[in-house]
């Protein structure tokens, strides 16, 4: 008989500014070295909006302003099962996101066109082809 993988629900931030999007090269674990968006676990009795703002602040030391819900992933890896719900956000006017070595290796803003040029973590890549496809549609002024 197989066991149930663990499941773990994470919440993502997609960090617009201007025509780019922040991308974060992770700095440890399994998954080390692989692109994604920043954000992570939801704790116990909190939203995921408020995860994300909480996780922001611990990851890179920023304010995020207005957010609003995109999507929810789902991937399975070799040992857990990822629930992943995304956010497109703004940072606070004069918040600017600084890395910390022990969760990133490096931080990146990418343009539509540079979206494939970092190499996303499995979880990640179905959105980032649907924000590739979807841009304007995604990040029209009326919805932020």
């Amino acid at each position: 008989m197989q066991s149930e993988k663990d499941v773990i629900n994470v919440a993502a931030a997609v960090i617009l500014r201007g025509d780019t999007i922040l991308a974060a090269r992770r700095a440890y674990g399994d998954l080390s070295d692989g692109w994604e968006f920043p954000g992570g676990k939801i704790e116990d009795g909190e939203t995921p909006e408020q995860a994300l703002r909480r996780e922001i602040r611990e990851e890179l030391d920023a304010k995020i302003d207005t957010l609003w819900y995109l999507d929810t992933v789902e991937h399975d890896y070799p040992s857990f099962h990822l629930k992943m719900e995304c956010f497109v956000c703004n940072l606070a006017h004069g918040s600017e996101p600084h890395m910390h070595r022990a969760v990133h290796e490096e931080l990146r803003w990418l343009t539509r066109d540079q979206l494939l040029d970092v190499s996303w973590l499995p979880a990640d890549r179905g959105l980032v082809q649907a924000l590739g496809t979807g841009w304007a549609e995604i990040f029209s002024a009326n919805r932020l």
